[in-house]
């Protein structure tokens, strides 16, 4: 006789339909990271399974099938679900479209995964009101995307010199080589893809500690959307499309 594969911890990060009943699931777990699975009859039974496959909600699955699409078997609510309000469910949305869009399909994610959790609290705990409250967990859990990807270079890190960053510096931000100076002339203004160190090192505290000062946030969604976009191509994001049609920015 068989036995079955372990349950493991895991999010949904994707939903959709799937012949006359069944739902086509993205997943997000620590060992096997973004999976998807066929939920059979999730449709047809509504309150029992689909009250179960909501989105920011802990689970614990079965995975059944040697296929890379897997067949969901027992599911097990293992947390309280986090109700996300207002302008945090966005933020919850887009991290979720992030992964889907960016993550290859079975590499283990485990650093992310407890990344994804802490993001979830600190969205559940928001008002839901400020757009200014996303930012700062927003950005924290994008570099730690970004650097599981290989995808951000060391932020702290002089490719010239092969140093740390000076506070003093400005640095160009090029692709596949990292942070390079450049040499400024008067009170010029910092084109995109350019960062003084001192906001350099300024977001690399900030991801580490989870606190993010206000003047560290603007200088990290520029390097954020800077390398996301890179990755992600011509095709926007519907998350960020839907809380634009939402909130008018």
């Amino acid at each position: 006789m068989n036995t079955p594969p372990p349950a493991q911890p895991a999010y949904i990060l994707h939903a959709r339909p799937y012949r006359d009943s069944s739902l086509i699931l993205e997943l997000f777990t620590p060992n096997h990271g973004r999976i998807g699975c066929v939920a059979r009859g999730a449709r047809r039974d509504k309150q029992r399974r689909q009250q179960a496959l909501q989105p920011f909600t802990p689970l614990l699955v079965t995975l059944l099938g040697a296929g890379s699409l897997k067949t969901l078997g027992p599911v097990e609510n293992v947390g309280v679900p986090l109700w996300l309000k207002g302008r945090a469910v966005y933020g919850g949305l887009y991290a979720n479209e992030l992964m889907v869009r960016l993550l290859p399909e079975g590499e283990a994610h485990i650093g992310l995964f407890a990344t994804y959790q802490r993001l979830l609290q600190e969205l559940s705990d928001l008002g839901g009101t400020d757009s200014a409250e996303l930012e700062g967990p927003l950005r924290s859990f994008e570099l730690q995307l970004l650097a599981e990807l290989g995808s951000c270079p060391p932020l702290d890190y002089c490719v010239q010199s092969q140093g740390v960053v000076s506070e003093a510096g400005s640095y160009r931000l090029e692709l596949e080589v990292g942070f390079v100076p450049v040499h400024r002339q008067g009170a010029t203004a910092l084109r995109e893809w350019e960062f003084f160190g001192s906001e350099l090192l300024g977001i690399l505290r900030a991801k580490e500690s989870g606190k993010w000062p206000a003047e560290v946030l603007g200088p990290a969604k520029r390097l954020t959307r800077i390398l996301l976009r890179t990755l992600l191509g011509e095709k926007p994001l519907q998350s960020r499309e839907l809380f634009k049609q939402v909130y008018g920015k």
